[in-house]
């Protein structure tokens, strides 16, 4: 909000661009090993110590590799990157691909050792006093494009080096296991088509408005965004404490257990839904300034696909944490195709309504099709998605216990 305010749909929209090329460039470089490390941390914590090694030296590796290539194409091809982003904010994007990857690197063990205490902390605290620091900057000396991307890259680093720090007193560092590498590889390759769609499909979307339309363009779309995801929360959180949970679970009883999370979460999420239509279009001005009077339009097209999030996350770490990587992949690999040929259809004549309707349709495409391939795997009678059943509430506490008490 206050970035918006100070730097305008421009500003705003350049900053959008460095942040979502760092986090994609990381989706893309990550090849895996994270979604693996998650899971073999739950199944198999005898191995966390190989696995928090080959973990570190896997993605600084890649990362800062693709930060090679990345800022690399851009700097030798000035037609490839929009105007606002110089040789000094392409520095910083190449911090942020490899600082990125390590703090994701760090959520995705802690998760896998249940550690969600630690996880909600570092995220609540980390956001909080990034925007305290932009506020300082922006009172202080002044923001601009590139002290604003700075700060971020900071956080980005100092969420890496608590999550690894905490994981390596806990864990220790062990020797690298390349045998354990390439399970890892193996396991995680299946899932990373999923996870990296997911990315893309959270992101790519905001790269495309930017070059394609313009980053006022963007400016206005990533607002609208901004507020959109106030919506997902829920559904992200509850499927990120799922995903271990799940995988420690009898096989007879996930389907039972993700399919009471997955109600517990609709239900509160449509009711968000309902509140978000009949006030987002007032207080998206009224919170980021009269400039951005147009986000309103993208934002009530984004709504839409709001359940299509909740179930594409749901099921498909449902089907990650029941061994079935592969299907995992097919719903965020659904949305991501058909919101690209959208949005190559419809950002030209519609800007950032355009890009809003194309993520909409992609998100419920893809929710559908990780609904399906969980059904197919384990069947379950329609009823079951929307019926409430006795203690469908207790499980969402209990999803939400660990982030209160720690594991």
């Amino acid at each position: 909000m206050v970035i918006a305010r100070a730097l305008g749909p421009v500003g705003r929209g350049t900053v959008a661009f460095i942040t979502v090329t760092a986090i994609v460039a990381a989706a893309v470089a990550r090849v895996g090993v994270t979604e693996a490390t998650t899971v073999f941390c739950a199944s198999h914590p005898e191995r966390r110590a190989a696995l928090l090694s080959n973990l570190v030296l896997s993605v600084t590796t890649t990362a800062a590799i693709a930060a090679v290539v990345v800022c690399g194409s851009l700097e030798l091809v000035p037609d490839l990157r929009p105007p606002g982003v110089g040789s000094g904010e392409l520095a910083v994007l190449a911090g942020g691909m490899v600082a990125t990857g390590l703090a994701d690197a760090g959520y995705m063990f802690v998760l896998g050792c249940s550690r969600f205490r630690l996880h909600a902390a570092v995220t609540v605290g980390s956001s909080w006093l990034y925007a305290g620091t932009i506020v300082t900057l922006w009172q202080t000396a002044g923001l601009t494009v590139l002290r604003a991307t700075l700060v971020w890259v900071a956080f980005q680093v100092a969420k890496a080096a608590v999550l690894l720090g905490v994981c390596a007193r806990a864990e220790r560092f062990g020797r690298p296991d390349r045998r354990l590498l390439r399970s890892s590889l193996a396991f995680g390759l299946r899932a990373w088509v999923g996870s990296l769609s997911t990315a893309f499909n959270e992101r790519i979307d905001q790269i495309l408005v930017a070059l394609i339309a313009s980053e006022a363009a963007l400016g206005i779309y990533a607002t609208a965004v901004s507020g959109f995801e106030i919506l997902l929360y829920l559904a992200a959180a509850a499927a990120t404490a799922m995903l271990p949970l799940v995988a420690r679970t009898d096989p007879a009883l996930q389907a039972e257990r993700v399919l009471s999370a997955f109600r517990s979460v609709a239900a509160v999420t449509t009711i968000g839904i309902v509140a978000a239509a009949a006030l987002g279009p007032t207080l998206l001005p009224l919170a980021f300034g009269a400039a951005f009077e147009a986000s309103s339009e993208p934002f009530l097209w984004l709504l839409p696909g709001t359940l299509g999030f909740v179930a594409l996350v749901m099921f498909s770490n449902a089907l990650v944490a029941s061994a079935a990587p592969g299907r995992s992949s097919a719903g965020p690999l659904v949305s991501l195709v058909l919101g690209l040929a959208l949005d190559v259809a419809l950002i030209p004549r519609f800007g950032a309504s355009g890009a809003a309707a194309a993520a909409s349709i992609g998100l419920l495409a893809g929710g559908a099709t990780a609904l399906a391939l969980f059904r197919a795997r384990s069947p379950f009678p329609a009823s079951a998605l929307l019926v409430p059943r006795r203690g469908d509430l207790a499980l969402l506490r209990a999803l939400a216990r660990p982030f209160r008490r720690g594991s």
